[in-house]
């Protein structure tokens, strides 16, 4: 049995809402939705185009679907969701796609020195 198969897999999920209101601020209803997050208990960060969590997939996208029904319910008469997906598995400590970009034979030509 590989390792991958032996670990468990670590997801990250970056998600944007763009609601659309008929009136009112879209920044007040996109704050609803962090706040979902917020109260959800998973490891995030809120950057300036997207909010970024880390754990489990269905739990991820579960909050996902909260945060699109929080804005929903604030007024939204539309929501467009973009979600982006990043799954690593215990194998992949040597690829380039990793979030602790140590000195790794396929990331190497970006750490000056």
């Amino acid at each position: 049995m590989s390792t991958a198969a032996q670990g468990k897999n670590t997801v990250m999920l970056a998600f944007q809402v763009i609601p659309r209101l008929r009136e009112g601020n879209n920044f007040e209803v996109v704050d609803q939705a962090i706040a979902v997050v917020k109260a959800s208990g998973v490891p995030f960060q809120v950057g300036a185009m997207e909010t970024t969590m880390k754990g489990e997939l269905d739990q991820l996208l579960e909050i996902v679907k909260q945060a699109e029904k929080a804005c929903l319910d604030a007024g939204s008469v539309e929501v467009i969701t973009n979600i982006k997906i990043h799954t690593t598995t215990p194998d992949a400590h040597d690829t380039f796609c990793t979030y602790t970009r140590g000195m790794t034979p396929n990331n190497k030509v970006f750490v000056e020195g």
